[in-house]
C-alpha cells in the first residue's frame, strides 16, 4: 500500500510538523463514525467488521513503511533522540515497548517482501506479520516465505501459529531442542501473601508440566461443577446453570486448594498414580525421536520436507500436546519412556469403535478415539478442546443414527444445544 506523505517541519519548533496528505483517510473515518450501525442487519455488521480489520491491517502496514523510512532517514538522531523507538514514543505518546515493537517489525518487513505486500493489502493482520517476523530468523525462511504467508491468509490464527512452529522445528531441529530446554529452565512458581491477607499465585510451566497440571486441575474442577449443578437443580425449578453459586474462576481456585488437600492426605510412601499426559504423534516422528534420544540409528527415514504441501500435522510431522503446543520428538519420547503409551488405532480389533444401536452414549475407548480425532469442537470457528466437549450423533439417535465413530462429532455444550441436525 503506497501513499505519499509530505512533512513540512516549522522553523520555530522541531517537534511540530504538518502532514498535508492522508487527509482523505481521516475524512473517511470521520464519515464512517457518523453512521448508525445499530440499525444495520447482523450480516452487514459482520462484513463491516471484517472490512475494518482489513483496513486496520493496511494502516498498520503503512505505519511500518513510514517508520522504516523514518528510521533510515536518521532525522530522529538529528532531533536529539538516542533511538528511533524513543523518538516514536515521544511523538506518538505510546509506551516505549510498543514503539520498539513497531520499529522492529518495520525493519524486519524490509527483508520480507511477500509478507509486506500481503500485509499492505490487508490479507494478513498485525499478529501474522509479527509471528512471521519472529520466524524469519530461521535459515531458509526466504524460500518458505510464500508458503507461510499463504497459511496466514487461509488458516485460523491458532492453526497458522502451529504450522509455523512445525516449520521452525523441521528446518532447525537443534534450535527447537534448545528452545525446549530453555522453556523447561524457565519454569518457576511464586506464592505470596498480599497486605490484606489474600494469597497471590504466579508461575510458568513448560508444555509437558502444564499438561499434567491442567489435567489434574480439570478433573477436580469437573467434580466441583457437577456438585454445584446438583445443588442448583435441587434448589431451583428451572435448573439454569447461571444460578450456580460459584463462578468458573472461583471453582478453579477451589479446585487448586482441593489438589493441595488431596496431596496432603496421601500417606507417606504411597504409590502415586501415573500422570495423564496425552501427546499426539505420528509413527515416523516417534521413531525419529527414538533415534535422537538413544543416539542410535534404529529407523531409517527420509528427512521431512518443510516445504511440501500445507504446513500442518498431516504434512510431515505430528508432535504436540493435547492442548496443541508443538513439542520436539525428544520431549515426546522422554515422556513415553517415563510412563505409558496410549494407542488409538481406527478399525483395530483391539478397540471397539462401533456400538451400532446397542448403546446410545459415546463412552470409553470410542469417546477417547473421537476426541483424539477431532481435537476441538467441530463447529466452524469454535476451538474449545475436545476433552471439554460432548460427543454428538451426526444423524440423531431418534432418527436411526448409530453410535459409531463415523457418525460422531465433538461439540461444546453450546453448539450441542443449538445444533440442528438434518432430518
Amino acid at each position: 500500500m503506497k501513499s505519499a506523505v509530505v512533512a513540512q517541519p516549522t522553523a520555530c519548533n522541531e517537534d511540530s510538523f504538518h502532514v498535508v496528505e492522508l487527509d482523505d483517510v481521516a475524512d473517511a473515518l470521520q464519515l464512517a463514525s457518523k453512521l448508525e450501525y445499530g440499525d444495520l442487519p447482523g450480516a452487514v455488521l459482520a462484513d463491516s467488521a471484517v472490512r475494518i480489520a482489513e483496513l486496520k491491517a493496511q494502516l498498520e502496514a503503512l505505519e511500518a513503511e513510514i517508520v522504516a523510512a523514518y528510521d533510515a532517514s536518521g532525522d530522529w538522531a538529528v532531533s536529539g533522540h538516542r533511538t528511533v523507538g524513543a523518538a516514536l514514543s515521544h511523538r506518538t505518546r505510546v509506551r516505549r515497548s510498543e514503539a520498539n515493537q513497531t520499529v522492529h517489525l518495520a525493519r524486519t518487513l524490509r527483508a520480507m517482501p511477500v509478507v509486506a505486500d500481503a500485509f499492505g493489502r490487508g490479507e494478513i493482520k498485525l499478529c501474522h506479520a509479527r509471528r512471521l517476523a519472529k520466524a524469519s530468523v530461521r535459515d531458509g525462511f526466504s524460500d518458505a516465505e510464500t508458503l507461510l504467508c499463504n497459511q496466514a491468509c487461509t488458516l485460523s490464527y491458532r492453526a497458522f501459529d502451529k504450522a509455523v512452529s512445525y516449520w521452525e522445528h523441521l528446518v532447525d531441529a537443534d534450535a527447537a531442542e534448545h528452545d525446549a530446554t530453555f522453556k523447561e529452565q524457565r519454569r518457576e512458581f511464586h506464592a505470596s501473601m498480599t497486605f490484606d491477607g489474600m494469597g497471590r499465585l504466579d508461575g510458568w510451566l513448560d508444555p509437558i508440566g502444564f499438561e499434567e497440571f491442567r489435567n489434574a486441575l480439570e478433573r477436580i474442577e469437573a467434580e466441583l461443577f457437577n456438585n454445584d449443578l446438583k445443588d442448583a437443580q435441587a434448589d431451583h425449578i428451572d435448573r439454569h446453570t447461571a444460578e450456580l453459586w460459584r463462578t468458573p474462576a472461583q471453582r478453579r481456585a477451589d479446585a487448586l486448594v482441593e489438589m493441595a488437600r488431596r496431596a496432603t492426605a496421601v500417606p507417606e510412601g504411597a504409590k502415586t498414580p501415573e500422570p495423564l499426559v496425552i501427546i499426539h504423534m505420528d509413527k515416523p516422528t516417534f521413531e525419529e525421536g527414538l533415534n535422537g534420544t538413544l543416539g542410535l540409528n534404529l529407523f531409517n527415514h527420509e528427512p521431512a520436507q518443510a516445504d511440501r504441501g500445507p504446513l500442518s500435522a498431516e504434512a510431515g510431522r505430528l508432535c504436540e500436546t493435547d492442548s496443541g503446543a508443538v513439542i520436539t520428538p525428544t520431549q515426546a519420547v522422554e515422556q513415553a519412556l517415563r510412563g505409558h503409551i496410549r494407542r488409538l488405532v481406527y478399525e483395530s480389533p483391539g478397540v471397539i469403535l462401533d456400538y451400532g444401536r446397542s448403546t446410545r452414549l459415546f463412552t470409553g475407548a470410542l469417546r477417547q478415539a473421537i476426541q483424539a480425532r477431532d481435537r476441538t469442537c467441530s463447529h466452524t470457528g469454535c476451538d474449545l478442546p475436545a476433552r471439554l466437549c460432548e460427543i454428538d450423533h451426526i444423524t440423531e439417535w431418534q432418527h436411526g443414527g448409530t453410535t459409531t465413530h463415523t457418525n460422531a462429532a465433538t461439540r461444546c455444550s453450546y453448539h450441542h444445544r443449538h445444533h440442528k441436525p438434518p432430518i
